[in-house]
């Protein structure tokens, strides 16, 4: 998977601001990896200028670091800051969905089974652009049941924790494949909802989030393990 080209018209900071955003998070420039501006200004057809003008704002967002004479490179995160990110990323992502609970909304109700019909029909374990479309309609997922809520300041802060945790979520189911078991905690959370059940979506929700975490960290945990275990032999 490769950058698409800016189209000339769009040559402007905030488009390649939206580019590099998209890369990180759909894994296309992974954690630790280091951006050299020559190399990501050619592959989007631009100059240097708006890259520099777009790397600031990235920086902001705590989705890279910028290191005199070094150049950028995208965040890494150690177990214990992936768990506190994921324990703020829960007590947000709970809070909005209690609140999305009490509006009853049909129209989300009826958009979260269709996009959970389609992650349903998607072959995520033989198709890399099926896994793909998979996460993409994850994220849309959670987007639509939290933004039900109408806390704009809320999801505002939430969609900087998201953009934390995302290369990671991708990362994590795609090296486990637990596909099935996300897709069971999706259906209780669309019942729950549709119910207006308040408690319940808050508890499915938090629990939701924090075994997302756990998961991440217990993979991270044994990949590491079994590289050193190679390296050893």
């Amino acid at each position: 998977m490769t950058l698409k080209e800016i189209p000339k018209a769009a040559l402007m900071p905030e488009a390649v601001y939206q580019q590099l955003k998209t890369a990180i998070l759909t894994g296309v420039f992974q954690p630790g990896q280091t951006l050299r501006q020559e190399d990501v200004a050619k592959q989007l057809g631009v100059s240097r200028g708006p890259l520099r003008e777009a790397l600031p704002k990235l920086e902001a967002e705590g989705m890279i670091i910028s290191r005199p004479h070094r150049g950028c490179t995208v965040v890494s995160l150690a177990p214990s800051e992936i768990m506190e990110i994921f324990e703020l990323r829960a007590m947000l992502e709970s809070s909005l969905a209690k609140a999305a609970a009490q509006k009853k909304d049909p129209i989300a109700v009826r958009r979260l089974r269709e996009i959970a019909s389609s992650m349903r029909s998607l072959e995520v374990n033989t198709s890399e652009s099926d896994q793909q479309r998979w996460f993409d309609l994850n994220y849309e997922f959670h987007d639509i049941l939290l933004r039900a809520a109408g806390r704009r300041h809320h999801l505002r802060v939430l969609e900087i924790v998201r953009a934390l945790a995302e290369p990671y979520i991708r990362m994590e189911l795609g090296l486990t494949g637990s596909f099935d078991k996300a897709q069971e905690e999706r259906d209780g959370l669309i019942n729950a909802f549709a119910a207006g059940d308040c408690k319940t979506l808050e508890k499915l929700t938090r629990e939701h989030v924090q075994r997302t975490g756990q998961r991440i960290v217990d993979t991270l945990r044994k990949n590491k393990i079994e590289r050193s275990a190679s390296a050893e032999e």
